[in-house]
């Protein structure tokens, strides 16, 4: 059985702070959906449809759509920002908090079944292997060669 720090330490490597596995099926609503529960329930600030249309770079008319969807479910509520009326800042409802602790809980459980078919040291191996090559990717991405 896999200690709560080993998953901890997992799932800080394997979730990146970007939700870009949903972003590639953005047209999917309950892919975005997820997007938009992982970046309220990772926020320690007040979040506006805005700053969610940025992060998830997809418009604000896309956001808009989303929200409504997510308010009917219950899973956000959206008010007028104080400050700034023409802002909409979203916020989790008890339901939204229940569904990201769900999620978690289940990648905590697949993490859990991962650490202990394979070991930590393997585990371990792998994301130093997948870390080394994004690092090469991204590398080679950013000096393209037209030559």
């Amino acid at each position: 059985m896999a200690t709560e720090q080993e998953i901890a330490y997992v799932y800080s490597h394997f979730v990146t702070k970007e939700p870009t596995e949903f972003l590639e099926r953005i047209n999917d609503t309950n892919a975005g959906i997820g997007a938009v529960l992982k970046i309220l329930g990772e926020s320690v600030t007040e979040v506006t449809a805005g700053d969610l249309a940025q992060k998830m770079r997809v418009s604000t008319a896309r956001i808009a759509a989303l929200l409504k969807k997510m308010s009917a479910k219950n899973l956000i509520e959206r008010s007028s920002s104080l400050s700034d009326g023409r802002k909409v800042i979203v916020k989790l409802t008890e339901k939204g908090e229940k569904e990201i602790q769900k999620a978690k809980a289940c990648i905590a459980e697949l993490i859990n079944m991962i650490i202990d078919e394979i070991g930590m040291d393997k585990v371990k191996d792998f994301i130093e292997i997948n870390e080394t090559i994004q690092k090469l990717t991204r590398a080679k991405l950013q000096k393209p060669n037209f030559d």
